[in-house]
């Protein structure tokens, strides 16, 4: 069993740094691409910058308080073969999942919540079973790592990650109703946020905020 929760732990890394290597160069790629070209790729990451650094302090913080949380993670470890084995492949098919919305949505991506000046609606691809794909990878990779790890302070960034990403969602919502209007509203009220094959949550138009 120790030889399969360490192949297990080492899938999850590699899905995470995947991830992490092509968000890095899709940002690149899509933003040389972009209809502004290299400058206003530039430009955009100035004005963005200081919502981006605050992500990352974010972050940065957050595991600062978990590394230092001393041995509290160790009496939330609970790993079982069976439960291990799907998360790595929850792990798995999230990482393709978060490539596929990546590619599909290609110039129109942020990485924080925002409407490009010729911004488009995509609704094809993996846009057809979820409103948010990304954000259903982020959290299917969150949920599969912790339960190939065995919890443990995975549970710490499930916490972390649910409320972050439903705000996000509720910020993107509001961002795309005001720019798209009635075509937004009908994309909404047929796809739901980020469960698939779920009914979509019956909720008036937002503003944006």
């Amino acid at each position: 069993m120790g030889s399969l929760r360490s192949a297990l732990v080492a899938l999850t890394v590699v899905c995470i740094l995947i991830f992490v290597v092509t968000w890095i160069v899709g940002a690149v790629y899509f933003g040389v691409r972009s209809q502004h070209g290299l400058r206003g790729w530039v430009r955009g990451l100035r004005r963005t910058l200081p919502r981006r650094v605050l992500l990352v302090a974010g972050a940065y913080g957050f595991s600062l308080l978990v590394r230092h949380s001393g041995g509290v993670w160790r009496h939330l470890q609970y790993w079982q073969a069976e439960l291990a084995l799907l998360g790595g492949l929850l792990a798995v098919a999230s990482t393709a999942l978060l490539l596929w919305a990546r590619w599909v949505l290609g110039t129109m991506w942020a990485s924080v919540p925002m409407v490009h000046e010729h911004h488009e609606l995509r609704t094809e691809g993996p846009y057809r079973l979820v409103r948010h794909p990304i954000y259903t990878g982020l959290l299917g990779l969150v949920v599969g790592s912790m339960l190939a790890c065995g919890f443990g302070v995975w549970t710490a960034v499930l916490v972390a990650a649910v409320p972050w990403l439903l705000l996000r969602v509720r910020t993107e919502d509001g961002l795309m109703a005001g720019r798209f209007g009635a075509a937004y509203d009908a994309y909404r009220a047929r796809v739901p946020a980020l469960v698939p094959w779920t009914r979509p949550a019956r909720i008036g138009p937002q503003n944006p905020t």
